[in-house]
C-alpha cells in the first residue's frame, strides 16, 4: 500500500510540475522543476540531449533529504514503541478495573494515554512519508520521452520553491511537430 502511495503521489508530483506545457515554435515543452528546496547537486543532461520517460535529469544535495528521513524512522521507531507501552498499559488498568482495584479515572487516563500515543505514532508515520516524498521530489525526472531545449540549473544552484516552482529544465515533449513544420 505504501509503495503504491509513493507511486501515486511521484506521478501527482510529475503532473503539478509538468501542467504548465507551453506549445512555441520549437513544440510543445514542459518547463521541469521539483516541488522542494534544496541545492543542486548533479545536473545529468545538456542541451539538444535525448531523455527517456523517467529518466533522471537533475539531482538536488541528499544529505539533508536523508538526514530528515532517518530522523523520521526514529521518531517513528520511537512512538511505536511508547503506543505498544501505552497499550499494554491500557490493558493492565482494565485488568484492575474488572478486579474491581482501580477507578474510573485512572481507566480513563490509561485509555487517553493510549489514543495520544496513537496520534503520535501516525504523526510520526504522516512525517517518514513526508520525508521519504521529499527525498523522491528531490531528483528531477522526464515525464515524458523527449529533447532537452534548455537547462537552467549548475552544480551548486540553490532552488527556493517556497512560493513557485522554479524552472530548471526545459524538455521539448517527442512526437510533437514544432509549430514552423506543423501544416
Amino acid at each position: 500500500m505504501k509503495a503504491w502511495m509513493l507511486l501515486w503521489l511521484f506521478f501527482l508530483a510529475a503532473q503539478v510540475i509538468a501542467d504548465s506545457e507551453v506549445q512555441t515554435k520549437q513544440g510543445r515543452v514542459l518547463p521541469l522543476g521539483t516541488l522542494v528546496s534544496g541545492v543542486v547537486a548533479e545536473v545529468k543532461v545538456q542541451e539538444g540531449q535525448q531523455v527517456k520517460a523517467g529518466e533522471e535529469l537533475l539531482i538536488l544535495d541528499q544529505r539533508e533529504f536523508r538526514a530528515r528521513l532517518n530522523r523520521a524512522h526514529a521518531v517513528a521507531s520511537r512512538a511505536d514503541a511508547l503506543f505498544a507501552e501505552a497499550l499494554r498499559e491500557e490493558e493492565r488498568a482494565r485488568e484492575l478495573y474488572d478486579q474491581g482495584l482501580l477507578s474510573d479515572h485512572e481507566l480513563q487516563k490509561a485509555q487517553i494515554g493510549r489514543l495520544e500515543a496513537e496520534a503520535r505514532k501516525a504523526e510520526a508515520a504522516e512525517e517518514a512519508l513526508q520525508s521519504q516524498l521529499d527525498l523522491e521530489r528531490s531528483h528531477v525526472r522526464a515525464p515524458l520521452a523527449g529533447r532537452i531545449v534548455e537547462v537552467r540549473a549548475w552544480k551548486g544552484q540553490p532552488v527556493q520553491n517556497a512560493l513557485n516552482i522554479q524552472t530548471l529544465v526545459v524538455l521539448k515533449v517527442a512526437g510533437t511537430p514544432d509549430r514552423e513544420s506543423a501544416p
